[in-house]
């Protein structure tokens, strides 16, 4: 059973994790519709795309998806999965209102803290090659550290990253019974 992660910190501007619900979807898919230029899937995702996405997104214990929240409003959304020891970084989209304030910077300082005290250390994202966000990735500490004809490998720098304590992680049950395999 899936249960919701709040993961909060010690952070400026002062931002929030929580583990995306059924009610996000509609947000995420816009999102990620009005970005797709950043990412390898270049089509236009729809409802039900989307819905099945979220459907195998919680049959993967390793993979955490989370709302960016600041002052209860969503400033966007960033995600990892785990795989062989190492946190993949994922679909980071800042929300239209969450756009240059430094949320989604303050977001990823967060969420890589978080992977590192109770994960791993080696943190990497892979990035379309020419996305602008790798400015931001490097203004968050990453690094490329390889790259291949259509993409960008990244790794997060630990000595150039500040982490931040983790003051509180909460997990709450969804209540979602899952689903008998057939």
């Amino acid at each position: 059973m899936r249960k919701t992660l709040v993961v909060e910190g010690a952070i400026e501007p002062l931002v929030r994790l929580r583990s995306i619900n059924r009610d996000d979807l509609e947000d995420l898919r816009a999102w990620k519709n009005s970005a797709k230029d950043g990412f390898f899937f270049k089509g236009e995702i729809n409802e039900m795309m989307q819905k099945a996405w979220f459907a195998a997104y919680h049959d993967r214990p390793d993979d955490y998806m989370f709302i960016v929240e600041h002052d209860k409003k969503k400033a966007g959304c960033m995600g990892f999965r785990l795989e062989k020891g190492r946190a993949d970084v994922y679909n980071v989209i800042a929300s239209p209102q969450g756009k240059g304030k430094g949320l989604m910077a303050a977001g990823m300082r967060l969420m890589c803290s978080y992977i590192a005290t109770l994960h791993t250390k080696n943190i990497g994202c892979v990035v379309v090659k020419g996305n602008p966000a790798i400015e931001f990735y490097d203004r968050c500490g990453f690094w490329i550290s390889g790259s291949a004809a259509d993409r960008d490998i990244m790794t997060l720098n630990w000595d150039s990253f500040r982490p931040v304590k983790i003051d509180q992680v909460a997990e709450k049950d969804l209540g979602r019974k899952k689903r008998p395999r057939r």
